[in-house]
């Protein structure tokens, strides 16, 4: 088995600075000068264990898996996130102070985390009729959206009127990303992002029928006419889609993802060298006793 050998310093910096003197000056001002070595122990002291947690991981998890998810597999989870984030996907990187390289190499860990995942996770018929209850296919719609429930009730009144469902679109909706597009949302089930609750009754809804109360979700008032729902069927037709919806939902739980993550770790035979963060893994390893590490 592998042993990876862990030099603390390199890995919170990430580059190697074997070689750099520990007096070479970074910065200076009319105050005095930062050392490269005062400027290393600061970072280590206030970010080192979480880096050296993150790049351990990364690296056990490459090295087990990486044989098992292509360059595709990792853009796959990366174009998922920024569609479900659409026009907000450069915001939310600016608000987590990353790149877009950087968040595309997130998502690789997470295609790895996945592998991990089903690689462990041994799934039974039950765990498939259980996520069968929550599961459904993908759709299309078209909605409107308004501010309030009076506005509302009007439009309902409208369509149950007879009035054209698009034509109303265009009168009334508020949603800026569909309403150039007749209203239509395609292609969407539980894991595209689209509000819950809009998904959810969505998925009651048979081709040509509009809800007849507005669904209230994060945007406003929204009115849903069904265009495709090809229906949920049996359970045994979507082995497939149920297995990734389960094993997306323990990659996002942190409680059935440590004991995936603590074999990772102990297969790699994890080796800290820098006694400063020796603990870097124990949260990993033993999650319910360890209180020793907070960094």
């Amino acid at each position: 088995m592998k042993k990876l050998m862990i030099a603390g310093a390199a890995l919170l910096l990430a580059v190697t600075i074997a070689g750099c003197s520990g007096d070479k000056t970074v910065a200076s001002t009319t105050s005095g000068k930062i050392k490269q070595e005062e400027l290393y122990n600061k970072m280590k002291g206030k970010y080192g264990e979480a880096t050296l947690r993150e790049m351990l991981i990364s690296t056990a998890l490459e090295d087990q898996y990486g044989d098992k998810v292509s360059k595709k597999d990792g853009e796959a989870e990366f174009n998922k996130t920024k569609k479900q984030l659409g026009d907000q996907f450069a915001a939310a990187l600016q608000q987590s102070n990353i790149t877009e390289s950087d968040f595309k190499e997130t998502s690789r860990t997470r295609a790895l985390l996945k592998a991990a995942a089903a690689d462990q996770k041994k799934l039974k018929d039950a765990d498939y009729k259980e996520a069968f209850k929550t599961w459904v296919p993908k759709m299309s719609a078209q909605q409107i959206v308004v501010a309030d429930e009076e506005k509302a009730k009007e439009v309902i009144a409208k369509l149950d009127a007879g009035e054209d469902f698009t034509k109303l679109v265009k009168e009334y909706s508020t949603d800026t990303t569909t309403k150039d597009k007749e209203g239509k949302i395609e292609n969407f089930d539980n894991s595209t992002g689209l509000d819950a609750t809009l998904v959810a009754a969505a998925s009651k809804l048979k081709d040509g029928e509009y809800t007849k109360e507005a669904v209230q979700g994060q945007t406003g008032y929204t009115i849903l006419k069904m265009t495709k729902n090809p229906g949920k069927g049996k359970w045994e037709d979507h082995k497939k889609e149920l297995k990734e919806q389960i094993i997306d939902e323990i990659v996002a739980d942190q409680a059935q993802l440590q004991p995936i993550l603590a074999k990772v770790i102990k297969k790699a035979n994890v080796q800290i060298e820098d006694k400063d963060m020796k603990n870097a893994v124990a949260s990993i390893l033993e999650p319910a006793t360890n209180t020793t590490s907070t960094k």
